[in-house]
């Protein structure tokens, strides 16, 4: 699995729950209505929150998502829990107080993702580039891995390394790919595939069209977060490597 739960999930719920202790302590009302829609609510927003923990962005953005969505779910809480139960003024308030730090969380969320938003990086055209065939080669890799290390500080990029038949035509694998992706033939047979939008989730996809459109004898995956983009296309290929040994010994 690509991206993991972090503990990030756990503040919304955590905020949920303290927004609803004071239920226990002060008399109920009568009627559940409308406390019951608000309760419903401060779960949807929970959930949401914790979902979101899970969101193929960069780290400070998430954070201030998962924040200001549970302090809109801890704000719903306490309306909740003002119409189930008789509270004092002053902690009634403290929805309010947490609505407005929750609202300054995703201004400043929508902020960061605007201010670091990278447009996608364009193929390189011309001969010294491309082969005939029209994948990029390693000297265009070479050329465009500053931009993409900056790139992939700023929002996560997908490395597809893969291995197919000898002579493999690129055209199809071109054809399966979506808006910038980029494509390069490492050695014969051999092809390197770069998601720049969807984050990891979009590998699944993008591996499905693939064995439809090309025989792939091999295949690995590595979700890139910055760095070193020739370390990573090491670690790729000593993967690919072990896999191709192992698929093609006739022991197994």
């Amino acid at each position: 699995m690509l991206v993991k739960m972090s503990w990030l999930s756990l503040i919304p719920w955590a905020l949920l729950v303290l927004g609803l202790l004071p239920l226990g302590a002060y008399p109920a009302r009568s009627s559940l209505y409308p406390g019951v829609v608000f309760l419903v609510a401060a779960l949807t927003l929970a959930g949401a929150a914790s979902l979101y923990s899970r969101a193929p962005v960069g780290p400070r953005v998430r954070i201030l998502w998962v924040l200001g969505l549970g302090l809109m779910a801890y704000s719903l809480a306490c309306e909740s829990v003002a119409a189930l139960a008789s509270l004092p003024p002053g902690l009634h308030a403290l929805g309010g107080w947490a609505a407005l730090a929750g609202a300054v969380c995703l201004i400043a969320a929508l902020y960061q993702s605007l201010r670091r938003e990278t447009p996608p990086i364009p193929p390189l055209e011309g001969g010294q580039y491309r082969d005939p065939s029209g994948a990029m080669n390693r000297s265009a890799l070479s050329a465009l891995a500053p931009s993409l290390e900056a790139m992939a500080a700023r929002k996560p990029l997908v490395l597809l390394l893969m291995q197919t038949q000898p002579g493999q035509d690129p055209s199809p694998i071109l054809r399966s790919l979506r808006g910038p992706d980029l494509l390069f033939r490492m050695s014969e047979g051999v092809f390197l595939v770069i998601l720049q939008n969807g984050g990891p989730e979009a590998a699944g996809p993008v591996f499905r069209r693939l064995k439809a459109a090309v025989p792939l004898q091999a295949y690995t995956a590595l979700p890139f977060t910055g760095g070193s983009l020739k370390k990573a296309l090491e670690q790729l290929e000593a993967e690919l490597s072990q896999i191709y040994l192992v698929q093609t010994d006739p022991a197994n």
